[in-house]
Protein backbone atom coordinates (compact mmCIF):
# COMPACT_ATOMS: atom_id res chain seq x y z
CA UNK A 1 0.00 0.00 0.00
CA UNK A 2 1.18 3.53 -0.67
CA UNK A 3 0.59 4.47 2.98
CA UNK A 4 3.48 2.31 4.14
CA UNK A 5 5.93 4.68 2.44
CA UNK A 6 7.00 8.00 3.96
CA UNK A 7 5.91 11.19 2.19
CA UNK A 8 7.87 11.83 -0.99
CA UNK A 9 9.28 9.34 -3.46
CA UNK A 10 7.97 5.78 -3.65
CA UNK A 11 10.99 3.41 -3.75
CA UNK A 12 9.36 0.82 -6.02
CA UNK A 13 8.39 3.43 -8.59
CA UNK A 14 11.90 4.86 -8.59
CA UNK A 15 13.15 1.34 -9.28
CA UNK A 16 10.73 0.92 -12.17
CA UNK A 17 11.83 4.29 -13.50
CA UNK A 18 15.43 3.07 -13.24
CA UNK A 19 14.47 -0.07 -15.14
CA UNK A 20 12.96 2.08 -17.89
CA UNK A 21 16.08 4.19 -18.37
CA UNK A 22 18.29 1.08 -18.22
CA UNK A 23 16.27 -0.48 -21.05
CA UNK A 24 16.53 2.70 -23.15
CA UNK A 25 20.29 3.02 -22.63
CA UNK A 26 20.94 -0.62 -23.47
CA UNK A 27 18.78 -0.33 -26.58
CA UNK A 28 20.55 2.75 -27.92
CA UNK A 29 24.03 1.59 -26.94
CA UNK A 30 23.75 -1.90 -28.45
CA UNK A 31 21.46 -1.48 -31.47
CA UNK A 32 22.59 -1.90 -35.08
CA UNK A 33 26.06 -3.17 -34.35
CA UNK A 34 28.32 -3.93 -37.35
CA UNK A 35 28.01 -7.69 -37.08
CA UNK A 36 25.39 -10.35 -37.37
CA UNK A 37 27.74 -13.17 -36.44
CA UNK A 38 25.61 -15.34 -34.11
CA UNK A 39 28.77 -16.44 -32.30
CA UNK A 40 29.66 -12.94 -31.15
CA UNK A 41 28.66 -11.74 -27.68
CA UNK A 42 27.54 -8.36 -28.97
CA UNK A 43 25.11 -10.10 -31.34
CA UNK A 44 23.36 -11.69 -28.37
CA UNK A 45 23.47 -8.38 -26.48
CA UNK A 46 21.81 -6.53 -29.32
CA UNK A 47 19.10 -9.13 -29.70
CA UNK A 48 18.46 -9.21 -25.96
CA UNK A 49 17.61 -5.49 -25.95
CA UNK A 50 15.84 -5.24 -29.31
CA UNK A 51 12.70 -4.27 -27.42
CA UNK A 52 14.55 -1.99 -25.00
CA UNK A 53 12.91 1.02 -26.67
CA UNK A 54 9.79 0.01 -24.71
CA UNK A 55 11.40 1.60 -21.66
CA UNK A 56 9.72 4.74 -23.02
CA UNK A 57 6.36 2.95 -22.75
CA UNK A 58 7.14 2.16 -19.12
CA UNK A 59 7.87 5.87 -18.59
CA UNK A 60 4.46 6.68 -20.12
CA UNK A 61 2.65 4.25 -17.82
CA UNK A 62 4.49 5.65 -14.79
CA UNK A 63 3.64 9.22 -15.84
CA UNK A 64 -0.02 8.34 -16.24
CA UNK A 65 -0.08 6.68 -12.81
CA UNK A 66 1.84 9.37 -10.94
CA UNK A 67 0.45 12.48 -12.64
CA UNK A 68 -3.04 11.03 -12.67
CA UNK A 69 -2.77 10.31 -8.95
CA UNK A 70 -1.54 13.81 -8.17
CA UNK A 71 -4.40 15.36 -10.13
CA UNK A 72 -7.03 13.10 -8.60
CA UNK A 73 -5.83 13.89 -5.08
CA UNK A 74 -5.77 17.66 -5.74
CA UNK A 75 -8.81 18.03 -8.02
CA UNK A 76 -10.72 20.15 -5.48
CA UNK A 77 -7.81 22.48 -4.74
CA UNK A 78 -8.33 26.19 -5.34
CA UNK A 79 -4.83 26.36 -6.83
CA UNK A 80 -5.23 23.15 -8.85
CA UNK A 81 -4.09 24.42 -12.26
CA UNK A 82 -1.52 26.95 -11.06
CA UNK A 83 0.26 24.55 -8.72
CA UNK A 84 0.28 21.67 -11.18
CA UNK A 85 1.68 23.69 -14.06
CA UNK A 86 4.25 25.54 -11.94
CA UNK A 87 5.55 22.26 -10.50
CA UNK A 88 5.73 20.75 -13.98
CA UNK A 89 7.48 23.86 -15.25
CA UNK A 90 10.27 23.68 -12.67
CA UNK A 91 10.65 19.93 -13.13
CA UNK A 92 10.70 19.79 -16.94
CA UNK A 93 11.58 23.12 -18.51
CA UNK A 94 14.90 24.35 -17.01
CA UNK A 95 17.11 21.43 -18.01
CA UNK A 96 15.18 20.82 -21.24
CA UNK A 97 15.55 24.43 -22.41
CA UNK A 98 19.18 24.47 -21.28
CA UNK A 99 19.80 21.42 -23.47
CA UNK A 100 18.26 23.09 -26.55
CA UNK A 101 20.09 26.37 -25.96
CA UNK A 102 23.41 24.54 -25.54
CA UNK A 103 23.02 23.02 -29.00
CA UNK A 104 22.17 26.42 -30.51
CA UNK A 105 25.24 27.91 -28.81
CA UNK A 106 27.53 25.14 -30.09
CA UNK A 107 26.26 25.56 -33.65
CA UNK A 108 26.55 29.36 -33.44
CA UNK A 109 30.11 29.27 -32.15
CA UNK A 110 31.55 26.17 -33.83
CA UNK A 111 29.11 25.38 -36.63
CA UNK A 112 31.41 26.65 -39.38
CA UNK A 113 34.34 24.65 -38.05
CA UNK A 114 32.24 21.50 -37.80
CA UNK A 115 30.97 22.02 -41.34
CA UNK A 116 34.48 22.61 -42.69
CA UNK A 117 35.87 19.51 -41.00
CA UNK A 118 33.05 17.04 -41.48
CA UNK A 119 31.05 18.52 -44.37
CA UNK A 120 27.70 20.27 -44.49
CA UNK A 121 25.95 17.21 -43.06
CA UNK A 122 27.76 17.63 -39.75
CA UNK A 123 25.10 19.95 -38.36
CA UNK A 124 21.40 20.69 -38.47
CA UNK A 125 21.19 24.49 -38.44
CA UNK A 126 18.72 26.19 -36.10
CA UNK A 127 15.30 26.46 -37.70
CA UNK A 128 11.88 24.93 -37.06
CA UNK A 129 13.50 21.53 -36.54
CA UNK A 130 15.29 22.99 -33.50
CA UNK A 131 13.12 25.92 -32.39
CA UNK A 132 9.98 23.78 -32.49
CA UNK A 133 11.34 21.93 -29.47
CA UNK A 134 10.73 25.01 -27.31
CA UNK A 135 6.98 24.48 -27.87
CA UNK A 136 7.19 20.67 -27.76
CA UNK A 137 6.18 20.35 -31.41
CA UNK A 138 8.91 17.90 -32.43
CA UNK A 139 6.52 14.94 -32.65
CA UNK A 140 4.33 16.58 -35.31
CA UNK A 141 6.79 15.83 -38.11
CA UNK A 142 9.53 13.39 -39.02
CA UNK A 143 12.59 15.60 -38.71
CA UNK A 144 15.68 14.54 -40.74
CA UNK A 145 18.33 15.31 -38.12
CA UNK A 146 21.94 15.00 -39.26
CA UNK A 147 25.29 15.02 -37.53
CA UNK A 148 25.38 16.18 -33.92
CA UNK A 149 21.67 17.02 -33.91
CA UNK A 150 20.69 13.40 -34.37
CA UNK A 151 21.85 12.12 -30.97
CA UNK A 152 21.09 15.52 -29.43
CA UNK A 153 17.38 15.56 -30.28
CA UNK A 154 16.38 12.10 -31.51
CA UNK A 155 14.92 10.96 -28.16
CA UNK A 156 13.07 14.15 -27.26
CA UNK A 157 9.85 13.21 -29.08
CA UNK A 158 8.64 11.40 -25.96
CA UNK A 159 8.95 14.61 -23.91
CA UNK A 160 6.59 16.25 -26.39
CA UNK A 161 4.10 13.40 -25.88
CA UNK A 162 4.27 13.83 -22.11
CA UNK A 163 3.96 17.62 -22.21
CA UNK A 164 0.91 17.38 -24.45
CA UNK A 165 -0.51 14.89 -21.96
CA UNK A 166 0.18 17.39 -19.14
CA UNK A 167 -1.76 20.05 -21.05
CA UNK A 168 -4.87 17.89 -21.45
CA UNK A 169 -5.00 15.71 -18.33
CA UNK A 170 -5.63 18.40 -15.65
CA UNK A 171 -8.69 19.65 -17.51
CA UNK A 172 -10.03 16.12 -18.02
CA UNK A 173 -9.59 15.17 -14.35
CA UNK A 174 -11.14 18.43 -13.15
CA UNK A 175 -14.21 18.31 -15.40
CA UNK A 176 -15.14 14.60 -15.34
CA UNK A 177 -16.66 12.73 -12.42
CA UNK A 178 -14.70 9.65 -11.36
CA UNK A 179 -17.13 7.39 -13.19
CA UNK A 180 -17.03 9.44 -16.38
CA UNK A 181 -13.27 9.72 -16.15
CA UNK A 182 -13.03 5.94 -16.05
CA UNK A 183 -15.26 5.67 -19.13
CA UNK A 184 -13.17 8.30 -20.91
CA UNK A 185 -9.90 6.51 -20.14
CA UNK A 186 -11.25 3.14 -21.33
CA UNK A 187 -12.37 4.86 -24.54
CA UNK A 188 -8.86 6.25 -25.05
CA UNK A 189 -7.26 2.85 -24.37
CA UNK A 190 -9.51 1.20 -26.96
CA UNK A 191 -9.39 4.10 -29.39
CA UNK A 192 -5.61 4.63 -29.61
CA UNK A 193 -4.79 1.30 -31.31
CA UNK A 194 -7.81 1.73 -33.61
CA UNK A 195 -6.50 5.19 -34.53
CA UNK A 196 -3.05 3.77 -35.26
CA UNK A 197 -4.51 1.08 -37.51
CA UNK A 198 -6.75 3.61 -39.29
CA UNK A 199 -3.83 5.94 -39.97
CA UNK A 200 -1.61 3.13 -41.21
CA UNK A 201 -4.29 1.60 -43.41
CA UNK A 202 -6.24 4.63 -44.58
CA UNK A 203 -3.63 7.36 -45.07
CA UNK A 204 -0.14 7.86 -46.41
CA UNK A 205 1.11 9.07 -43.05
CA UNK A 206 4.70 8.15 -42.23
CA UNK A 207 4.82 5.10 -39.97
CA UNK A 208 7.19 6.91 -37.61
CA UNK A 209 4.53 9.54 -36.94
CA UNK A 210 2.17 6.83 -35.72
CA UNK A 211 4.85 5.98 -33.19
CA UNK A 212 5.33 9.53 -31.89
CA UNK A 213 1.96 11.34 -32.12
CA UNK A 214 0.38 11.81 -28.68
CA UNK A 215 -3.14 10.56 -29.61
CA UNK A 216 -1.55 7.42 -31.03
CA UNK A 217 0.43 6.80 -27.83
CA UNK A 218 -2.29 7.91 -25.42
CA UNK A 219 -3.24 4.34 -24.51
CA UNK A 220 -0.07 3.88 -22.44
CA UNK A 221 -0.69 7.13 -20.55
CA UNK A 222 -4.40 6.32 -20.10
CA UNK A 223 -3.61 2.83 -18.78
CA UNK A 224 -1.42 4.42 -16.10
CA UNK A 225 -4.05 7.01 -15.23
CA UNK A 226 -6.79 4.38 -15.07
CA UNK A 227 -4.63 2.40 -12.63
CA UNK A 228 -4.27 5.54 -10.50
CA UNK A 229 -8.04 6.01 -10.51
CA UNK A 230 -8.71 2.41 -9.49
CA UNK A 231 -5.90 2.45 -6.91
CA UNK A 232 -7.81 5.10 -5.01
CA UNK A 233 -10.78 2.76 -4.59
CA UNK A 234 -10.37 0.77 -1.31
CA UNK A 235 -12.27 -2.27 -2.64
CA UNK A 236 -9.97 -2.45 -5.68
CA UNK A 237 -6.86 -2.41 -3.52
CA UNK A 238 -8.37 -5.04 -1.27
CA UNK A 239 -9.11 -7.20 -4.29
CA UNK A 240 -5.52 -6.81 -5.51
CA UNK A 241 -4.12 -7.85 -2.14
CA UNK A 242 -6.41 -10.90 -1.99
CA UNK A 243 -5.80 -12.13 -5.54
CA UNK A 244 -2.07 -11.94 -6.14
CA UNK A 245 -2.06 -15.40 -7.78
CA UNK A 246 -4.54 -14.19 -10.38
CA UNK A 247 -2.40 -11.10 -10.95
CA UNK A 248 0.75 -13.15 -11.46
CA UNK A 249 -1.17 -15.40 -13.84
CA UNK A 250 -2.30 -12.38 -15.85
CA UNK A 251 1.27 -11.07 -15.83
CA UNK A 252 2.52 -14.41 -17.17
CA UNK A 253 0.01 -14.26 -20.04
CA UNK A 254 1.03 -10.69 -20.88
CA UNK A 255 4.70 -11.63 -20.63
CA UNK A 256 4.09 -14.38 -23.18
CA UNK A 257 2.61 -11.76 -25.50
CA UNK A 258 5.56 -9.42 -24.97
CA UNK A 259 8.00 -12.30 -25.55
CA UNK A 260 6.24 -13.15 -28.81
CA UNK A 261 6.55 -9.53 -29.94
CA UNK A 262 10.24 -9.52 -28.94
CA UNK A 263 10.85 -12.72 -30.90
CA UNK A 264 8.91 -12.07 -34.09
CA UNK A 265 8.14 -8.35 -34.26
CA UNK A 266 10.51 -6.33 -32.05
CA UNK A 267 10.73 -3.13 -34.10
CA UNK A 268 8.71 -0.19 -32.82
CA UNK A 269 7.54 0.57 -36.37
CA UNK A 270 6.33 -2.98 -37.09
CA UNK A 271 2.67 -3.67 -37.82
CA UNK A 272 2.20 -5.87 -34.76
CA UNK A 273 3.63 -3.22 -32.44
CA UNK A 274 1.77 -0.29 -33.93
CA UNK A 275 -1.55 -2.12 -33.95
CA UNK A 276 -1.83 -3.86 -30.57
CA UNK A 277 1.76 -4.20 -29.35
CA UNK A 278 1.99 -0.84 -27.59
CA UNK A 279 -1.25 -1.55 -25.71
CA UNK A 280 -0.03 -5.01 -24.71
CA UNK A 281 3.18 -3.47 -23.36
CA UNK A 282 1.20 -0.85 -21.42
CA UNK A 283 -0.91 -3.50 -19.66
CA UNK A 284 2.18 -5.59 -18.93
CA UNK A 285 3.96 -2.63 -17.37
CA UNK A 286 0.95 -1.39 -15.38
CA UNK A 287 0.38 -4.86 -13.94
CA UNK A 288 4.06 -4.98 -13.00
CA UNK A 289 3.62 -1.61 -11.28
CA UNK A 290 0.52 -2.70 -9.35
CA UNK A 291 2.20 -5.91 -8.19
CA UNK A 292 5.21 -3.93 -6.99
CA UNK A 293 2.92 -1.76 -4.85
CA UNK A 294 0.53 -4.47 -3.71
CA UNK A 295 3.06 -7.15 -2.68
CA UNK A 296 6.02 -5.38 -1.04
CA UNK A 297 7.56 -8.74 -0.17
CA UNK A 298 7.18 -10.11 -3.71
CA UNK A 299 9.95 -10.52 -6.28
CA UNK A 300 8.94 -7.52 -8.38
CA UNK A 301 8.91 -5.14 -5.42
CA UNK A 302 12.21 -6.49 -4.11
CA UNK A 303 13.81 -6.04 -7.52
CA UNK A 304 12.37 -2.52 -7.83
CA UNK A 305 13.94 -1.60 -4.49
CA UNK A 306 17.46 -2.56 -5.62
CA UNK A 307 19.56 0.45 -4.76
CA UNK A 308 21.24 1.04 -8.12
CA UNK A 309 17.92 0.86 -10.00
CA UNK A 310 16.37 3.37 -7.60
CA UNK A 311 19.37 5.64 -8.09
CA UNK A 312 19.06 5.43 -11.87
CA UNK A 313 15.37 6.26 -11.49
CA UNK A 314 16.17 9.35 -9.43
CA UNK A 315 18.35 10.84 -12.18
CA UNK A 316 16.60 9.24 -15.15
CA UNK A 317 15.28 12.46 -16.71
CA UNK A 318 18.70 13.93 -17.37
CA UNK A 319 20.10 10.54 -18.36
CA UNK A 320 17.38 10.16 -20.95
CA UNK A 321 18.09 13.56 -22.47
CA UNK A 322 21.88 13.28 -22.67
CA UNK A 323 22.72 9.58 -23.08
CA UNK A 324 22.91 9.47 -26.89
CA UNK A 325 25.18 12.52 -27.10
CA UNK A 326 27.45 11.23 -24.34
CA UNK A 327 27.79 7.94 -26.20
CA UNK A 328 28.60 9.69 -29.49
CA UNK A 329 31.16 12.01 -27.85
CA UNK A 330 32.92 9.21 -25.95
CA UNK A 331 33.32 7.14 -29.10
CA UNK A 332 34.41 10.17 -31.15
CA UNK A 333 37.10 11.19 -28.63
CA UNK A 334 38.41 7.75 -27.70
CA UNK A 335 37.93 5.82 -30.95
CA UNK A 336 37.42 8.53 -33.58
CA UNK A 337 34.47 6.50 -34.82
CA UNK A 338 30.67 6.48 -34.59
CA UNK A 339 29.12 4.72 -31.58
CA UNK A 340 29.27 0.97 -32.11
CA UNK A 341 30.42 -2.19 -30.38
CA UNK A 342 32.86 -3.83 -32.76
CA UNK A 343 35.41 -5.23 -30.31
CA UNK A 344 36.24 -5.29 -26.60
CA UNK A 345 37.74 -1.79 -26.73
CA UNK A 346 34.59 -0.28 -28.20
CA UNK A 347 32.53 -2.18 -25.63
CA UNK A 348 34.65 -0.61 -22.90
CA UNK A 349 34.04 2.85 -24.37
CA UNK A 350 30.29 2.15 -24.40
CA UNK A 351 30.36 1.10 -20.74
CA UNK A 352 32.34 4.24 -19.94
CA UNK A 353 29.70 6.32 -21.75
CA UNK A 354 27.06 4.82 -19.47
CA UNK A 355 29.00 5.78 -16.34
CA UNK A 356 29.70 9.29 -17.69
CA UNK A 357 25.98 9.69 -18.44
CA UNK A 358 25.13 8.76 -14.86
CA UNK A 359 27.83 11.07 -13.43
CA UNK A 360 26.60 14.07 -15.41
CA UNK A 361 23.00 13.29 -14.46
CA UNK A 362 23.96 13.01 -10.77
CA UNK A 363 25.65 16.42 -10.89
CA UNK A 364 22.64 17.87 -12.68
CA UNK A 365 20.30 16.49 -10.01
CA UNK A 366 22.41 17.74 -7.11
CA UNK A 367 23.15 21.24 -8.37
CA UNK A 368 20.41 22.04 -10.88
CA UNK A 369 17.37 19.76 -11.11
CA UNK A 370 17.04 19.19 -7.36
CA UNK A 371 17.02 22.92 -6.51
CA UNK A 372 14.58 23.58 -9.36
CA UNK A 373 12.30 20.83 -8.08
CA UNK A 374 12.34 22.34 -4.59
CA UNK A 375 11.35 25.69 -6.08
CA UNK A 376 8.45 24.02 -7.82
CA UNK A 377 7.27 22.37 -4.63
CA UNK A 378 7.08 25.80 -3.05
CA UNK A 379 3.72 25.99 -4.82
CA UNK A 380 1.12 24.18 -2.72
CA UNK A 381 -2.27 22.68 -3.58
CA UNK A 382 -3.80 23.50 -0.22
Amino acid sequence: MLERNPPGRIPELDGLRGTAIFFVLMYHYTLRQPTHDPHMFRFYLENLFLIGWSGVDLFFVLSGFLIGGILLDARDSASYFKTFYMRRFFRIIPIYYAWILTYILIVSVAGAALGARYGSEAITKPGFAIYGHFLFLQNFAVIPFVGLAKPWFISLWSLAVEEQFYLVSPLVVRLFSRRNLGVFLVTVIVGAPLLRVALLRGTHIHGQLVYVLMPCRADSLAVGMLAALLWREPHFRKWLSSNTRILYGMLAVLFAGVAALWKWSPLNASWAMESVGFTCLAFFYVLTLLLALTTPGGPIARLARVRWLRELGRVSYCMYIIHSVVGAVCHALLRRAPPAISDWRSMGVTVLAGFVTYAVAWLSWKFFEGPMLRLGHGFKYS
